[in-house]
């Protein structure tokens, strides 16, 4: 299952990605890979016109200029700014215990809705950096996506995962299978989506779903879509003992886990050129802890102000 496959989460081209058995059975999966993670207040962005501090990490510009002038085309240049992964009420603040949070939380969240809307609308009929909005496809991407990746990943396929991910997750996997014992056969399969309220009884529930132009690169931007997933997954290994007429094949039992999983997609157009849908890797669903920190989530703007910040960043 996806557990025992290891399906690790890495970090925005960091020298230290760590690795995690993910997901585990409902619980959070990983770590969100941000580009910008700047703990200054939203005074700060607006006294600056929605410049954000220098940080130490290279901007989404830097790095795919940097990738360019390395003739390879990048694909993993960070998860949007601002993205809102929207918990599980469990894990919400208590609207009785903390009711400020509570609806704090759920402001933001009801913000970004329309925020995340109009990104989306200008990024496909303002700027023309898509063909259509998507909006019947969406969840069909993700489950195929969902599915490719992690038969490639027990069928050892190196070529299809690279296809199917972005960089940083895609070198993780790629480790993953080097390492596995060349007498190890893995076989995964998805038994059915759990279909739960926290998916809206789907399965698969669209969290959030970003889009923005990239600065000073002409006719190139990037779109982000996070989803919760949940699903019932098996997974199997078998070891092959011996060679020839002579080898056994020891089935080990089978393993059912439900999973509950936060995977983002993206897609990228480079001066024109619309890459194909990739799986970027898995998020954390967004805490009170991080809404207080970011900037992003600082009160005080606009809808459209969250937009010119996202951009503004991601320009530096």
């Amino acid at each position: 299952m996806a557990s025992s496959l290891r399906l690790p989460v890495g970090s925005l081209a960091s020298s230290a990605r760590p690795s995690i058995m993910i997901p585990q059975p409902y619980a959070p999966i990983s770590h969100i890979r941000s580009f910008s993670q700047v703990p200054q207040r939203w005074a700060a962005i607006r006294s600056q016109n929605f410049n954000a501090p220098s940080v130490t990490q290279p901007s989404m510009k830097s790095r795919a200029k940097d990738a360019m002038q390395g003739q390879a085309m990048p694909n993993d240049i960070g998860l949007l700014p601002g993205t809102f992964v929207r918990p599980l009420w469990r894990d919400m603040p208590s609207i009785f215990t903390n009711p400020k949070d509570a609806w704090y939380l759920q402001w933001t969240w009801i913000k970004n809705v329309f925020s995340n809307f109009a990104s989306v609308a200008f990024y496909t009929y303002k700027d023309k950096m898509g063909d259509s909005m998507l909006w019947g496809k969406r969840r069909q991407i993700a489950r195929q996506l969902h599915a490719d990746m992690y038969t490639a990943l027990a069928n050892g396929d190196v070529s299809a995962l690279r296809a199917l991910c972005c960089d940083g997750l895609a070198n993780k996997l790629v480790n993953q299978v080097e390492n596995r014992p060349s007498n190890q056969k893995v076989t995964w399969s998805r038994v059915r989506w759990l279909r739960q309220p926290d998916t809206l009884f789907r399965g698969v529930r669209i969290l959030a779903d970003r889009a923005t132009k990239i600065p000073e690169i002409p006719n190139s931007g990037i779109r982000q879509i996070v989803f919760r997933m949940t699903s019932r997954q098996t997974m199997g290994k078998a070891t092959i003992v011996g060679r020839g007429k002579s080898a056994e094949r020891i089935e080990e039992p089978k393993k059912v886990q439900d999973c509950r999983e936060y995977i983002v997609i993206q897609q990228i157009i480079w001066h024109g050129k619309p890459s194909g849908w990739r799986i970027w890797g898995h998020a954390n669903p967004t805490t009170m802890e991080v809404i207080k920190a970011d900037p992003f989530f600082q009160p005080g703007l606009s809808m459209m102000e969250r937009w010119e910040a996202m951009k503004s960043t991601m320009g530096k």
